[in-house]
């Protein structure tokens, strides 16, 4: 899920990018450097969005609350278990769980290639953090001259600021980092010689960084850069970033300048540390850069021009409408969290009330849903796993058997297949089975062949028509239940047999019929099946779901238990059974 969400946020941030890019060049001269800059602070609340958890988008939230009810849990009643109301056939419903396909392995091997790549460029950051701290420790006070003339360009910016001043061996070029205390460093060769006129141009550049806040900020950038640095686009925006942050920087500082001829010595102070380079610091800012920055800003120094009202109305149109297609991603990443393969998001609210049933799972995850058929409440437990897809083991069968009888493989009348004279660890396996029988013993061998004997595109197509969970049956037709192929949620589960029940399928009556009688249990009004998911020589995940008939409603239901310590179907038949006794519907 992270993984599509990341790469859609990629790609529609790749064309935001290339649109800011193709923008600036069409209004270079019109757009104020005020608004080029913070142009890519949108950038950054773009990408960003990419990587909040998709719970946080409002269309996840799609179920009512009826509030929380907590119902009172008994133990067991005699010392009797309720599963000895079922054969033993509820036993041997086991499904081989697989521990992921092919594209999972791809996708974890491309999520650690990207991880390792955060990692090289977060150690690059830190690193050059440490060689910031050990220019702070080791240097040097400067003299009371250039301290006063720091001061003086501090409160000509009106600026509280408690900015300290350093001078160190270690620089060729002027720096300020820190966040929450700044730093001004100067290099220690050649600054005491500065002219007056040039210490404040440099005073007046590194303390509007700090003033635009860009102490703060350009960590933040590089932050981002360490997650996003698959996407050379992100690497070409960020280098225009602070090339439009120095050159903001510039202008800022030229308005302070009372005249042409200053100006032009603010560019001439610029070129006297063009020698010099902060590309060991990458969380600094810098008097200087490369080259082509270089010759950008001395561009915009000597073109220097204050800002008119027709720039900036045009650099707010041009923000709203960056804000706009910031924006615009938002329904295409809560589309994606959506329609994820491990979550189900149902298309209408529902109206749901949460029980307090952790006691019945005694320390086990999982979940449960149990739906009132009069009322259209739902009674869940554990709400935020009701909707996570998972492989449906044995519960499979109940649409096997339906999916054969449409395709008319069976009837109703007539469901006999014949044992083939395989010995099976289970004697209740080595014969004849009818559609009740091998639903009761959960017979294996019986629903695979009738599975075989269906056209596989039609029985991929029935589970489609019908919502089965995600509907993809995966590569392995004859094995789609085990994690290969497709997955359902509780609340799917329910859905499901609330149109079983009520045949909103259309599907002919006699087939309903046939597959709820081979549902029946023992004890009356009581329809279900279970599975239980076996992996590495244990059971770790046990389903249960059916319905209950009482004479004047229907109640329809899903357990679902994993562990690694144990769960079952049969865990999950004695929970269900619980549940519905402190729900009141059965005794």
């Amino acid at each position: 899920m992270f993984f599509a969400q990341f790469l859609i946020g990629n790609l529609w941030n790749a064309g935001l990018i290339c649109v800011m890019l193709g923008l600036k060049w069409l209004l270079r001269n019109r757009l104020s450097l005020r608004f080029q800059y913070y142009s890519w602070y949108l950038l950054l609340v773009s990408l960003l969005l990419s990587l909040f958890p998709v719970g946080i988008w409002p269309q996840w939230d799609f179920t009512g609350s009826a509030g929380l009810q907590a119902f009172a849990v008994s133990p067991a009643a005699g010392s009797s278990s309720p599963a000895a109301a079922v054969g033993s056939g509820w036993l041997q419903d086991t499904t081989q769980l697989l521990r992921g396909s092919d594209n999972a392995r791809g996708v974890f091997l491309v999520l650690t290639i990207w991880a390792a790549g955060v990692l090289v460029l977060a150690g690059a950051y830190l690193r050059g953090s440490r060689r910031l701290r050990t220019i702070k420790r080791y240097a040097s006070e400067p003299s009371r001259r250039i301290r006063e003339q720091f001061e003086a360009c501090r409160r000509k910016l009106g600026m509280k600021s408690n900015a300290q001043l350093r001078q160190s061996r270690f620089l060729t070029a002027p720096v300020s980092f820190g966040g929450i205390r700044p730093f001004v460093v100067l290099p220690t060769e050649g600054t005491d010689d500065l002219p007056p006129e040039a210490l404040d141009h440099v005073f007046l550049h590194e303390l509007t960084h700090i003033r635009h806040g860009d102490l703060v900020t350009n960590p933040l950038f590089c932050g981002v850069l360490a997650l996003f640095w698959c996407n050379p686009l992100v690497w070409l925006a960020l280098r225009q970033m602070r090339r439009d942050r120095e050159a903001y920087c510039d202008w800022a500082v030229l308005n302070w300048l009372p005249d042409d001829a200053d100006r032009t010595r603010y560019g001439q102070t610029i070129l006297r540390f063009a020698a010099g380079s902060n590309s060991l610091f990458p969380v600094a800012n810098g008097l200087c850069q490369n080259s082509k920055m270089l010759k950008y800003r001395l561009e915009q120094i000597v073109s220097f021009q204050k800002e008119t009202k027709w720039k900036r109305f045009l650099g707010r149109c041009f923000a709203v409408s960056l804000a706009l297609a910031v924006v615009g991603q938002i329904p295409l990443l809560a589309h994606c969290a959506g329609n994820s393969e491990t979550h189900y998001r149902p298309s209408d609210p529902l109206t749901m009330v949460e029980a307090d049933l952790g006691s019945i799972f005694h320390a086990r995850d999982g979940c449960a849903v149990v739906y009132d058929l009069n009322t259209g409440l739902y009674t869940v437990y554990n709400k935020p796993e009701v909707t996570r897809r998972v492989p449906p083991c044995s519960t499979y069968k109940i649409y096997s058997a339906l999916n054969a009888l449409e395709q008319g493989i069976i009837t109703s009348e007539a469901n006999t297949v014949f044992w083939d004279g395989t010995a099976y660890g289970f004697e209740a396996w080595n014969r004849d089975q009818t559609l009740r029988s091998a639903m009761q013993e959960s017979v294996n061998w019986y629903f695979e062949a009738l599975d075989q004997a269906a056209e596989t595109s039609r029985t991929a197509d029935f589970f489609r028509e019908i919502g089965y969970g995600d509907g993809n049956l995966g590569d392995d037709p004859d094995s789609y239940w085990n994690g290969s192929g497709v997955k359902i949620s509780a609340l799917e589960q329910v859905e499901l047999l609330v149109k079983l029940y009520r045949n909103d399928f259309g599907f002919a009556d006699g087939n309903i019929a046939a597959v709820k009688d081979a549902m029946a249990l023992d004890t009356d009004g009581l329809y279900g099946k279970t599975g239980t998911g076996r992996l590495d020589g244990k059971n770790i995940a046990g389903w249960f779901i059916g319905f209950a008939e009482k004479p004047d409603n229907t109640y329809l239901f899903a357990v679902y238990l994993s562990s690694e310590n144990g769960a079952d179907g049969r865990m999950a038949y004695e929970a269900a059974i619980r549940i519905l006794e402190n729900l009141h519907i059965i005794k």
